[in-house]
Order: C-alpha cells, then structure tokens, then sequence
C-alpha cells in the first residue's frame, strides 16, 4: 500500500492496534496506581478546579498566582464541576494512559509494523525510564499538562516517521500547547533531525512526490497551523516574567534553577549514580543506534528513512543536553577561572529543561532500537560478525543487569508483604529464598537472549520464551518496585506518594489532616512541615506557604521565597543546610513570642509541628519552650504532630 506521500502504509489491523493499546494501558496502570494524591497532583489538580471555582480555597497564594499551563487547566479543569476531586484525578489518569497507550503504539508500529511488539516496546521503555532517567522525567505518572503532551508528541513522531509532516507537526503544536517544554523541545528536535535527513543531497525527500521542495512545504505548513496551537501554550509562559525589573526576574531564574528545581535543572547537584546510569544507557543506545533493521517487502517492512530519523531525533536531543552541561559546569569553571565576570547566564539558560527531552528519548531510543535489532532478520548472524570481544561485552553488560535486577531493594522479600496486604497471597508463591529466585530469574531471562542472538539456528523458540521472560520481567515485576519501596510494610497500606514515605508518620499525618477539616473552620489558614505537599488535599484547609506550590511567575516567585526563608529557616545556617531543619526545631528556636508576631503578620492560625525529639528534655531552654508552647497554645497532638494555635486578628 502506498499512501500520497510515497511512504509505505503499514498500519496493524484495527482490532490488532487496539488490542496492543488495551495491554499497554494496563503497562501504564501498573506503573501509575498509586493512590491519590500522587506527586504534583494536588499542585496541578488543584489549579485546574481553582480554574473552574475561584472559592475553591479562595485567597490561596498559589491558586491565585498566574496560570502557566492555560489549555490543561481549562480543558481538564472543567470536569472539577461534576466531579469530585478523588473522582476527577482518576477520570485524568484514565484518559492521559489510554491517549499515551495510543500514542505509544503507533510510534511503535510506525518504526516496528510487527505485530505484538509495541507491548514489548512500552514495557522496556517505562522501565528504562523509572529507572536510568537523569533529570527525574517522567511519562507515565499523576494528572498535569505534561501527561496530556506526550501522547500527541508521540503520534506526531508517528507521523513523521511515516512522512505525513504537516499533520505531524500540527500535533506535536497541540502538545506543546499543553505542555510548552515538553511539545516545544520534541519540535525542535524533530525539525533538527529533518534538517539533517533532508538537507543532504544524497537523500532526495520522496521520489513519489517529486522534488525536496515539497516536503518542505509541508513541513513548513505544518509549523504553521502548529506554531498558531502552541501559542495557547507558548505565550502565558511568556508572559510569566513581564513587567519586572531585570534583578527581579535575574533573581526569579536564580531562585528556580538553584533553590527550587535543582533536582531537574541542574546536573552537578545530581547523584553521582544518576549520572552514571543515564551514561551507560546512552552508550547502549549507541550501540543498538549502528544497526539498521533489515528492509524486506510486505506490510511488515521497516522504514529506512524513519529509523534515520528517529536516531537523528535521539541524537540531537542528547546535543541538546550537551549544551544544558556547558550551562552547568562550563560556566562555572569560567565563572571561577575568571574568565568571565559572575553573570546570571546560567540561571537565565538552564531554567528551560535541556534534559527533559533526552531523558525519555534515551530510554526509548534503547527499547525501540533493541527490540527492532531481536526482531529484525539476520540480527543473531550480525552480532556474530562483530566477533568475540563484542560477544563478551555484551554478556557482561546482561550479567551486570541480571544483578541489577537480583538486588534492586530485594524485591520479593517485601513483595509477599504485598502481595498479602492486596489479598493475593494464594496466587502469589513466594520461594524460601527469594533473592537467589529473582537472581536466577534475571541470569535466566538475559542469558537466554544473549544465546538466542548469538546461536540464530534453532534459536526461535529460546527467543520467543526470551521474549516472554522479559514481558514479564518489565511488565509485571519491574513497576511493583516503587509499589513496595513506599508500601507501609507492617500493614501493607499503599501511602500516596505525597504524604509521609512512613507507615506511622503517613497514619499520624492523615490524622491530623482529618482533626482539621472536622474541628477547625473552613477559613482557617495553617502552616505544615516543608514539603508536606497533601495538606490541602487531605484537610481541606488552605496554607500560608508549601515549598512544592512555587508560584510561576517572577514577582510572584521572589515573594514566595522569601516567605519561605521567614517561615522555615532559622537564619542560623546557611547554604542547602538551612532547610534541613524540621519546623518544630524551627519553631522552638525562635520562641513563642516570635512565633506569634509571625503567625499575625502572614494571617497563620495553626502551625502543625513534628513531635520533638527524645532529647529535648537535656537542652532546659528549648524544653522550657516547648513546655511554654504546649500550656498556651496546644490544640491537637497525636503521636507525631502537634497543632498550635494562634488567635489573629481577622
């Protein structure tokens, strides 16, 4: 079949697309149950309702702070009015994972038209990606406008794998008019690697359709109509840090790049292992990137050209994380050497996320490029050519996996916890050692890959049961572990990941959270222990301050932080140490008096503290604090938190 553009058609059949959709989405469920809240929803959630309802915590700091995601907040949001907020997360993971599961599944067949094999795909790519990211992206997890942008970013890589350019830009428009970074780096990369497709004389652009002229005038027709979408997206985010001076917006960038989003903008505050991981990934996607699957007729034929392009897509969004490193270390080292002055350039440049691209493109570029070389034919004969050496580095690299696999949080152990607490026990068998099973598991499942590449004849049905092995390694297996890394291990109850990580703690945090929306009124305002970010969700009731909810725009951005430093810090300490401080050990160094001159300045009537550690009663100053605290102001306390109130003038 041949379609206008020249391209081979090779879409799977109807039922076959949507079984393969079906099965990806429960992929998605197993790496995305998580209880609600889950991380960044009651952030994004609870803008979206505030979009629709202005009394839904009205007068809050950040609900009321300038909207940077429009379209999300305005297409999802409107659902927050027949729908209760629990109701309304779930109905938003539903839709993100059935329109990701689609998306995936054609960007999958368009590079790989064999059937069953998007499954397969989808479970090496989410599990590359949870676990060999760099900067902590994600696709697949809670409700914001990112989960709504990768499904057409995806379908649009599609598109433009088959060719179909002005369509595909035209969705990949729609995703950044979603999510602006996430849509608008997928654009540039993928109008780089068209460049370097199309830009070479060798490659004349589709010999159907004539001259390399008419793919440029779809392309720039779909920039077109796709730029006008994205402007939904594009100028709010602009509009972010208009009408500020230059050292408050100087000074915004500072704040978001170095005090707030490190963990994502900045490399060289990431853990070493991070970096490393991400490295090794890269190196295997180099790998697998030298082969080109083999080209043969029928509705299973692979596309040279897309392959072309979607390495060249992998590659330049690993240069685009080049330049973000030269942000990191190369101005420091410059800074510091003296060879330029101290600028604000680096906070200026790296606010823009020069990693989120390339760390979902690796992963996926490895998934995608590793399951087309197995399925391709002749790929056993290839890798023999390649001799010995190569052999033996590939067997060490599945070695070293199977023990990354054998060891991640031993598994199984805390598994039969789970397993048991979801009432599953019977169907769940669990060996005396299950260490040494998950061990011998994993050297099974990529041993018998290794021999059934290596040793092509006879080879087929150690590759098929290989293949079984990994989706159900990948698919099954691996998304449990983050399940039971935040799995209250003496009674099995799944916590959300925006409480307390601990059984007792999440259970005293709840509880307090459950006092407060019974006993106190609805206008009440409160300030939490930093980066308890479920507050609002659980209580019902709105804060002074919440280090996950920093505001967007610039001005708006500068006043938070220096109502954050007023309220958590000491001012004792200095650098990264000043926040490490728990607010009751906050709240105890500044006294009562303080306190309460605090709590009438920012309108606060109920500071929610930690219970303070067994030594106090060595240190008499701060116990007599404590104690003085306790008579006067006590309300609440339970076996972790205490509440204090403060009466204000209203």
């Amino acid at each position: 079949m041949e379609n206008k553009t020249g391209a081979p058609d090779r879409p799977n059949s109807i039922r076959t697309a949507a079984f393969e959709v079906a099965v990806i989405f429960l992929l998605c469920l197993l790496y995305g149950f998580w209880p609600v809240p889950d991380v960044n929803e009651p952030y994004y959630v609870g803008k979206a309702i505030h979009f629709w309802n202005s009394d839904y915590f009205a007068g809050d700091p950040f609900l009321s702070s300038s909207d940077s995601h429009y379209l999300f907040y305005a297409v999802f949001g409107i659902f927050s009015l027949f729908l209760k907020p629990t109701a309304l997360v779930w109905f938003g993971r539903t839709v993100i994972w059935l329109l990701t599961s689609f998306g995936w599944q054609r960007l999958s067949s368009a590079l790989i038209p064999k059937k069953g094999v998007s499954i397969l795909t989808a479970a090496a790519f989410l599990f590359y990606m949870e676990n060999f990211h760099l900067a902590g992206e994600w696709v697949v997890g809670g409700v914001e406008g990112k989960g709504f942008a990768f499904p057409f970013l995806f379908w649009g890589l599609a598109r433009l794998v088959r060719r179909r350019y002005t369509s595909a830009f035209v969705l990949m428009g729609i995703a950044s008019a979603f999510h602006v970074l996430v849509g608008g780096w997928g654009v540039l990369a993928a109008f780089g690697a068209l460049l370097l497709l199309h830009g070479r004389p060798s490659t004349q652009a589709d010999s159907a359709t004539g001259a390399r002229g008419s793919v440029h005038k779809r392309v720039a027709l779909g920039l077109l109509i796709g730029g006008a979408i994205a402007l939904i997206g594009l100028l709010p985010a602009l509009a972010l840090d208009r009408g500020v001076s230059p050292d408050v917006r100087h000074e915004a960038h500072r704040i978001y790049v170095f005090e707030r989003i490190s963990h994502h903008l900045v490399p060289s505050t990431l853990p070493w292992t991070f970096r490393v991981r991400f490295l090794l990934l890269t190196l295997l996607w180099f790998f697998f990137g030298r082969f080109k699957p083999e080209v043969s007729g029928g509705r299973d034929a692979f596309s040279a050209k897309g392959w072309i392009f979607w390495n060249r897509f992998v590659g330049v969004s690993l240069l685009f994380a080049a330049v973000g490193l030269f942000w990191d270390y190369g101005i420091s080292f410059l800074e510091k050497t003296n060879w330029i002055p101290q600028t604000t350039l680096a906070a200026d440049m790296l606010r823009f996320y020069w990693f989120r691209l390339s760390d979902w493109t690796v992963p996926a570029g490895v998934a995608l490029g590793s399951c087309a070389f197995l399925v391709s034919d002749g790929s056993g004969e290839r890798l023999k050519a390649l001799g010995g050496r190569v052999e033996l580095a590939l067997f060490l690299l599945l070695v070293g996996a199977a023990i990354f696999v054998a060891v991640k949080k031993i598994f199984l152990v805390h598994a039969l916890t789970l397993a048991k607490a979801a009432t599953l026990s019977p169907l769940f068998p669990v060996p005396p050692r299950p260490v040494d099973a998950i061990a011998f598991l994993a050297a099974l499942l990529l041993f018998g890959m290794f021999f059934s590449l290596v040793r092509p004849k006879g080879g087929g049905t150690l590759r098929a049961a290989a293949f079984a092995l990994v989706v159900l390694v990948l698919a099954f297996l691996a998304p449990l572990w983050g399940a039971v890394e935040m799995t209250a291990l003496k009674t099995g109850v799944l916590v959300p990941r925006s409480n307390p990580p601990k059984e007792s703690i999440s259970n005293g945090w709840l509880d307090v959270c459950r006092w407060a929306r019974e006993k106190t009124s609805e206008d009440a305002v409160f300030l939490v222990p930093r980066g308890y970010e479920s507050w609002k969700w659980n209580a019902q009731r709105a804060e002074v301050a919440n280090w996950k909810e920093i505001p967007q725009d610039a001005s708006s951005m500068v006043r938070w932080f220096a109502l954050m430093e007023d309220l958590y810090t000491t001012g004792l300490k200095k650098g990264k140490d000043r926040w490490n401080d728990p607010l009751v050990a906050v709240v105890l160094a500044k006294g009562e008096k303080r306190i309460a001159l605090q709590a009438e300045k920012y309108k606060i009537d109920y500071y929610v503290v930690e219970q303070p550690p067994y030594n106090i009663a060595s240190q008499p100053k701060v116990k007599e604090r404590f104690d003085e605290l306790m008579k006067e102001h006590k309300v609440y306390q339970n076996s972790h938190f205490i509440v204090f109130q403060f009466e204000r003038n209203r």
